[in-house]
């Protein structure tokens, strides 16, 4: 018995038997689902642009001028003047001017005036202690009084002058003796240091005071009081006392 003999009953409608049979059956299965799906997708196209073209008709459009000359040309304004009606004169009758004969009028008299008498004007005294503005007067017994001018004040000296000083001006006493420490400051534990420009007089007594830099504003006003009730030594520029700036620093620390 040979290899071909083994055959069981029914295996000759296998294989390209059975691919021929159902070849045409899968062939027309997959043409019919595949126009399916582009109907699909064609139906799904219009759709959508039916959607999008309703969208647009509520979307207002705006028209993008890129140059004047795409503007429209203004309104006319001949029509608008030549419809305006002209105003038109009262027809009143203008009386015409008359002329008369001048008269002629008298002159203003100046009133009668008596001149006074220059030998015998009555001069003022200045009165005592008046230094007046440097004016002569003269009394009633012809005495000649001299008015002395006030003294001009001392004007103050840049910051940024260099005075070449013999002496600086030193405190008398320790500045930070003086120092009221803000009660603020003290509750919440604040420290700081505050930098002036101090002007000291000829005097020794502080004229004004600058603050140049400070820690806490809050120290500001105790560091001015300080230095305010501080007395100098005035600097002098060869021997003689003058006013001058100096800068100072007071520190404002919490004793532990």
């Amino acid at each position: 018995m040979g290899l071909g003999d083994l055959t069981l009953e029914g295996m000759e409608m296998y294989g390209g038997i059975e691919m021929k049979k159902n070849g045409k059956k899968s062939t027309l299965r997959g043409f019919s689902v595949s126009v399916g799906i582009h109907l699909l997708v064609i139906l799904l196209y219009f759709v959508w642009t039916a959607i999008a073209k309703e969208d647009d008709k509520k979307i207002p459009h705006v028209r993008k001028i890129s140059s004047l000359a795409e503007l429209a040309p203004p309104p006319s304004t001949e029509d608008n003047n030549m419809a305006a009606p002209l105003p038109t004169a009262p027809s009143v009758d203008i009386a015409k001017p008359t002329f008369g004969i001048p008269v002629p009028v008298p002159d203003m008299q100046a009133p009668n005036q008596t001149m006074p008498d220059l030998n015998n004007i009555p001069a003022q005294q200045a009165p005592a202690g008046d230094g007046g503005n440097g004016a002569v007067q003269v009394g009633n017994g012809g005495e000649v009084h001299v008015a002395v001018p006030e003294t001009v004040e001392e004007s103050t000296p840049d910051k940024d002058a260099f005075i070449d000083l013999s002496d600086e001006p030193k405190p008398v006493q320790n500045i930070q003796s003086l120092v009221v420490y803000p009660e603020v400051a003290k509750r919440t534990n604040l420290e700081g240091k505050v930098t002036c420009d101090v002007l000291i007089g000829k005097d020794g007594k502080v004229q004004k005071v600058d603050v140049v830099k400070t820690d806490n504003e809050i120290f500001n006003s105790a560091a001015k009081d300080a230095f305010y009730k501080a007395r100098f030594t005035p600097g002098r520029q060869n021997g003689t006392p003058v006013t001058v700036w100096q800068t100072i620093s007071i520190v404002f620390k919490l004793s532990k």
